[in-house]
Parts: structure tokens; sequence; C-alpha cells
């Protein structure tokens, strides 16, 4: 909706700073500081790993506290954009510095950035959630600035970094950070929307009012609207909220005989960030929630057996992800504003396979998709592996093979949230999509960092995508036991 500006603006800055300096820093490490690919897969990983905590805790805080979510983003965004320009100084006040000291200097700010940063993305999807509040079946038009945010702000800071140096990919990133203080510092969350009156809800039958599955176990509940505790607590709650969109944006595209919006699309699938946010409820709910959830992932080879599956995709994915760019930079001598080509690139794709992925569900059972999603990395890294640099023809092959990571990518994320929500009952989705997305962007990335920095610092690029490749196999052979295994 037209009106919804600040969401939106949240959007725009948020990936103005993750699409500037954030996919170039293992450019950063490797020119500038002189690190070896083995230690950057080490400060590659410190993301990953601390955002699993770091997400759940700060949506805590600002569940707890939604009168100080705007200062809080803001304070957040302020240290850890502060910590990410602080790597730009690295040079200049160690400018004869050990490499112990480099590294040790460069750890600390990558772990501040990870703790307080990172999570930023998770607290403005939180945000824009409880703005919307009864239409937050919007929430996917919202996203969708913030998609197109990341890729052009990744092409055009990959031609400021050919025409300028390096160093500007941290001053768009500065301008960014700012930006997006200041839109934070605007940002009003109402402790209490039912204090300004009652909006009708989009799905509501007479009297009644579909309220989600939660992780409080209120599974697609049907209460009278004089009940509004449990809405209020809904609209309040990071992880309620999300769960309820989701929901409601299912029944609604079940309900459309065309093409849907791809707003609302987007709204039915949600972000790895958001997915986390369900670990902060989760103590509310372990007494009682813990051994079911035990019971269904350990009991059933199908289910433990898939998402061993999505930790191993992660790793395979972001072995080649994370060290994309040094890759097309340093083996196939591209320069910054071809490799800034990528974002968009890779965005388009991703939004598009988003778009359709619930057509693809209806059409192709799991095993075909997930397999699918597989088989298309492995090409992609086979193909990676005949590219011979300073041709013509590396440039248009190598931009053109990004379009199969956004495929991928949005293909498996899609397909495992859905398969989830078939695997556990209402009251355990929401967070069996938190251990997913743990699993697969928290410790699989992380993983995949470590592994394929270590990789590539000591036998090379062939050996990486080999690696990767392998992974990728035993991914596969994984995920194909769970489904031929009839217990």
């Amino acid at each position: 909706m037209a009106q919804y500006i600040i969401p939106k603006l949240l959007y725009v800055c948020l990936y103005g700073v993750l699409g500037s300096a954030i996919p170039y820093l293992s450019l950063f490490y490797a020119d500038v500081l002189h690190l070896p690919s083995k230690q950057i897969g080490i400060i590659l990983a410190i993301a990953p790993f601390v955002q699993s905590i770091a997400c759940p805790f700060w949506t805590m805080q600002v569940d707890k506290r939604p009168y100080f979510h705007g200062v809080l983003m803001a304070i957040l965004m302020f240290i850890g954009g502060i910590s990410v320009i602080g790597l730009m100084f690295i040079p200049i006040f160690l400018p004869n510095g050990t490499p112990p000291a480099v590294l040790t200097l460069t750890v600390f700010l990558a772990v501040t950035f990870a703790f307080f940063g990172q999570p930023v993305t998770v607290l403005v999807d939180s945000a824009v959630l409880k703005i919307l509040g009864d239409y937050g079946i919007y929430y996917g038009d919202q996203r969708l600035w913030g998609s197109v945010s990341n890729g052009v702000c990744i092409l055009l800071v990959g031609y400021f970094i050919k025409l300028f140096g390096i160093n500007y990919a941290f001053y768009v990133f500065g301008i960014s950070v700012f930006g997006f203080i200041v839109i934070s510092l605007c940002t009003k969350i109402a402790p209490d929307n039912g204090a300004q009156g009652e909006r009708e809800p989009l799905l509501i039958t007479q009297n009644i009012r579909r309220l989600s599955s939660t992780t409080s176990s209120h599974a697609n509940t049907l209460l009278l609207d004089s009940d509004h505790n449990l809405l209020n607590l809904q609209r309040t709650v990071t992880s309620l909220a999300a769960r309820d969109v989701q929901d409601e944006a299912n029944a609604l595209l079940d309900q459309v005989d065309g093409l849907p919006s791809l707003g609302l699309t987007l709204s039915h699938i949600p972000t790895i960030d958001t997915s986390l946010a369900a670990f902060a409820n989760i103590a509310d709910d372990e007494e009682d929630l813990g051994p079911s959830l035990r019971n269904t992932i350990f009991k059933s080879t199908k289910v433990w057996t898939f998402l061993l599956m999505a930790l191993l995709f992660g790793v395979f994915y972001s072995m080649i992800a994370q060290f994309l760019f040094l890759f097309l930079s340093q083996d196939l001598k591209l320069d910054a504003s071809v490799i800034g080509w990528t974002g968009p690139l890779g965005g388009i794709t991703e939004v598009l396979t988003f778009y359709v992925s619930r057509i693809l569900l209806k059409k192709y059972n799991i095993q075909n998709l997930v397999t699918c999603a597989h088989l298309t990395i492995i090409i992609r890294n086979l193909v990676y592996k005949t590219l011979i640099p300073n041709q013509p023809s590396t440039l248009i092959i190598a931009l053109l093979l990004q379009l199969l990571n956004g495929f991928s990518y949005a293909m498996i994320w899609s397909t495992c949230v859905s398969e989830v929500d078939q695997m556990f009952p209402a009251n355990q989705r929401a967070i069996a999509q938190g251990i997913l997305a743990a699993l697969f962007s928290g410790l699989g990335f992380g993983l995949g960092c470590i592994l394929g920095g270590f990789a590539y610092d000591h036998y090379g690029a062939q050996t990486l995508f080999n690696v990767s490749i392998s992974v990728a196999l035993i991914s596969l052979v994984v995920f194909w036991i769970g489904r031929l295994t009839r217990t």
C-alpha cells in the first residue's frame, strides 16, 4: 500500500547497508589486509554462527519493549556500522602490523557487526509486520523494495570500486547506515494497537477470526471477536506475527485462480532471519514443546534426513557463494564492475523463483524440486571449473551462472519451508522453521565458510568446487535415503 513509506524506506536503507561493503569484504580482506583464504573463511563464518543467537536475542528485546524498537534498531546499526567502517582504518592504524594483530582486530570487528549489525535485518522485518498490523498481508510488497535495493547497490558499488578503489564501498555503506538510522528514529511501534481501535482483518467470516499457528500452540484456532488478548499478543510478538502473515498469504493464494501478485507470493515465504526469531519465545513452551518436537524429528528417518540435507546444502552452497567474488577476481581476472552484476542477476532469478515456487510445489513433488536444486549447484560448479581467465566468453558465462545461483537458493528455501509445514504439526511449525534456518543458514553457512576457505587456500579453486560437488552429492544421497526409508 502506498501509504506505508517507512517500511519501504527501512528496507531500501537496510539493503543499501547489506549490499554495499558487506558483499565485497572478502576482496578487502584479501587485497587490502592480505589475509589468506583460510582466515577469510573463519571471519566470514562468524556472522552465520552468531546470527542464530543474536537474532532471537534482539527480537526478544523489541517484543518486550515495542516503544524502544526504532531506537534500538538505530543503536544496533550505529554499533554495527562503526565496526565495519573500522575495517577500513586497519591499514592506517596498523601500517606495519603483524598478521596476528590484523587478524585479531578484524575478528573483533566482525564479531561486533555479527552481534549488533546483522540482527537488524530481523528487527526490520519485525517492525514492518507490527506497523502493518491487520494488513500484514502486504509485507511482501514492502520486502520487495529491499531486494531491488540490494541488487542495485551491489552493482553500483562494483563500478565505484573499479573507478575509485574499494574504500568507496565503505563510503556508500556509511551513507546507507546514516540513512537507516534516521529512518529508524522515525519508526514508532505502538505497544498496543488495540487502544487505537480494531480494524477489520483481511480474513474474517462473520464474527469469527482465524489466528495463525504459533509456537504458543494456538494452531489454526478460531476465536470470537471479543477475545482480543491473543490477537494483540500476535501483533507484538514477531514470530507470531510472521507466522500469521504466512498462513494468511497461503490462504489467499489458495483462492487465487490466475497468477497472484508478487508481493503476496513473497509474503508466504518467511526470511531466514525471521524464522530464527521463533527461538525468542522457545522458553515459554520448552516444557510442553520440547519432548514432542524431539519425537517428531528423531523418530522419523524422513524428518531428520531432511534436516541433515538442509544443513549439508548450506555447507556446499556457502562454500561457493562466500568465495565467489574472490574466485571471479583472483582466478578469472574479472574487475569489480563486472562482479557487481552478480547482485541484480542473482536477485532477479531469486525473486522470480520465489514467485513461481508455489506453482512448482503443486506441479512437482518434493523429490524432484530438491534434486533439481542440488543438480543446479553441481552443474554450476562444473561449468565454473572449465572457465579460462581473460577469455571473452568467460565474462558472459560467469554472469549467466549467477542466474542459477539465485534459482537454486530460492528453490531450496521455499521447498524446505513448505516441507517443514507438512512434516511438523501446527504447534511446532514456527520453531521447526527456526531449526531449519539455524541448520541451513547458521551452522551450514558457517561450516561452509570454514571448509571453503581451507580448500581454497591450500588447494585452489578447482578443489574448492570439487569439495562443494562432493558435499552436494552426499546431501542428495542423505535426502533420498530418507525418502526411500519407510520409517
